[in-house]
Parts: C-alpha cells; structure tokens; sequence
C-alpha cells in the first residue's frame, strides 16, 4: 500500500495570522516608515509575513550597513510601536486588538551578547611606545563609548565593586566589620574569597582603576596627534589613529534610555588579561540587576507617527554615532588580537 504524501503549504503562506485590527496597525506604522525613507528597498526581507516585523528586519539590516563589518561588536536594533497613552505593542501581541491607537513608535538598539575582550597588554605596549599613549586610548575609549557604544572598563568594575562588595565604601573593610566583627580569622577568610581592594590594585595598574582629573578630550585629541608622528610601529600607529578619530567626534546624550534600574547596557567586558576578576565583578553586576528593575537598552528614540521626518532627522543625527561604534569596535579589536607580548 503506498504512503499518502503530506501536503506542503508554499513558502509565501505566513506562517502565523494576525487579527485585522493589528494588521490594519502594523501596516500604518510600515506606511510611517516607508514615507520617512527609513531603509532601502534592500533591506526588505524576500518573506515576511508580518508588515511591522518586515520594517523591524529592514532596519536591522540598515542599521548594519550604516555601521559596516565589525570584529568585536553585534549591535541589535529593536522596533515598538506605542498607543497614544504610551503603552507598548509589539509586532505581533496576543491582547485585545479592537481598542490599539498606534500613536507612535520607538526604537532602541543594544548588543546581542556582549563578550569579554582582555587590553591590557596592548595597552601597556603602547605606553611602552609612547608614555602615557595606553592612558590616553583608554579615557578616549571609556569617555566616548559611554555616550553612544557603553563598555565595561575597569574603571568601572572598580566602583562596581564599591557598592557590590564594600557597602558603597573605599574599601572592604566595613563589610568586613559587619560580617565579622573582630574575628580576624573569619576577617581573613571572608577577605580572601571576596573582591578585595588589594585584588584590584593586583589586576589593574593606577591609571586604569580610575577617571583621570582635568584630562579633557582636545587635550588627548592633541597628545595623540603628537604620538602619531613619533610612532613607527604601524599597529601603535593605528591605535592611535583610530583613538584620534574617536576622539574628535562630537557625541552627546541625546539618546539615553530613559529608564528605572539598574544599567547593563554594556557592549563588551574589556577585561585586563582574559578571565580575570573583571568578568567575575559583571556576572556579579548582572546577577544583582536582574534581581529588580533592569536598563539593558543603549539609546532609544520616539517619534509620532504624523512626523515621518523626525524619523529621517533621527536616522541622519546617528551617523557620527555609527562611526564612533566602528572605531570603538576597531581599538577593542587591535588591543585584543594584536600580538603585543613582545613589544
């Protein structure tokens, strides 16, 4: 007896099917987008069974090509719409349709995983180079990067540990009091398993653990162009061209995410040497976090849906943005990979 074949349903058939009043939503919101230019017709997905997350798909896909290859870092860009009230929607929602009043959408954008990239001994190469050239490409990293590409340096991870460890002290020795008391060997167990002010000074040298004072950006836009002209190792050279660029690009807070909680919005764990304490301080930070209320959005922006230009404003006010990222991208890249042991 021959076996019956199943029926194959066409690739075009979507897969899920939306209520109408979500769709007749959904294709308000594309209409929105399509009229503010907001991608190519290149970007559009060749399936898609959903308006709304088509546009979602295009605009990651533009949000790529603007930035370009990266080495280090994989940007995400996510797409809501919101009700007049400000409640959110996303593309596909299981809730009562017959009351949605799209009033505008929001997009935001963040990392898809971050990853632990160690720069400490290029950084200390390059001050074997030029002194102080590995300080100056760290303020210039951490100092822009927290504007558009956040990361977590160690810097950070030292005042992490203030308030994960020390009771928001300078160091452990409160927690200790409260914990212990006046047991000194309880102290010294306690002290060895935790992250100890000693342990920091261990991982990281002086100018790494902390923001240097009155080290502004023209001021290490004009140290580097110095060092530029003295270097004559190409990938110190390179560094400092991309930490210069970096440096010279006029970025603000515009769009910071306006949001309740703890910020984990990190692009990358820029750790001293690999599995050092610097991840043990973040998956710390992120066990803590997701405990409550959370931020893991870098930027966001709203715009009405009877504005398609504010949307096109908003597209072309992130291009200095896109290059910081893909200079950011290119130092953690050249401190990473590079083979800095022997210089």
């Amino acid at each position: 007896m021959r076996a019956l074949a199943l029926p194959r349903i066409d690739a075009q058939v979507p897969r899920t099917i939306a209520p109408g009043p979500l769709l007749v939503a959904n294709a308000t919101v594309s209409r929105f987008l399509i009229e503010a230019e907001a991608f190519a017709e290149a970007d559009i997905p060749a399936i898609w069974s959903d308006s709304l997350g088509a546009c979602q798909q295009a605009l990651d896909h533009w949000l790529k090509r603007q930035i370009g290859p990266l080495h280090c870092l994989n940007p995400r860009f996510g797409l809501h719409t919101l009700s007049r009230e400000g409640d959110y929607y996303g593309y596909f929602n299981s809730q009562q349709t017959k009351d949605l009043d799209f009033g505008a959408v929001e997009a935001s954008w963040g990392e898809y995983h971050e990853q632990e990239w160690p720069v400490g001994d290029g950084l200390v190469a390059l001050s074997r180079q030029a002194p102080g050239l590995g300080a100056v490409v760290l303020h210039v990293l951490r100092r822009q990067s927290a504007w558009v590409y956040p990361v977590f340096t160690p810097d950070i991870a030292c005042d992490v540990s203030s308030y994960l460890y020390w009771c928001g002290e300078d160091d452990e020795e409160t927690a200790l009091d409260m914990n212990c008391g006046e047991d000194e060997e309880e102290r010294e167990a306690m002290r060895a398993e935790m992250v100890a002010k000693a342990t920091l000074k261990a991982a990281y040298p002086k100018w790494a653990r902390c923001w240097p004072r009155g080290l502004e950006l023209p001021q290490c836009a004009r140290f580097l162009r110095r060092a530029i002209r003295r270097l004559s190792d190409p990938n110190a050279k390179a560094v400092a061209e991309d930490a210069l660029a970096l440096a010279t690009l006029d970025l603000d807070d515009s769009f910071r995410p306006d949001a309740d909680g703890e910020f984990v919005g990190f692009g990358a764990v820029l750790s001293w040497r690999e599995g050092d304490v610097t991840t043990r301080i973040y998956d710390d930070l992120l066990n803590l976090a997701h405990q409550g209320d959370y931020c893991e959005s870098m930027g966001e922006v709203r715009v009405p849906l009877d504005d398609p230009g504010a949307f096109a404003a908003w597209q072309q006010a992130m291009t200095d943005r896109f290059e910081a990222i893909r200079r950011i991208d290119a130092l953690i890249h050249r401190l990473s990979a590079g083979d800095w042991s022997w210089r």
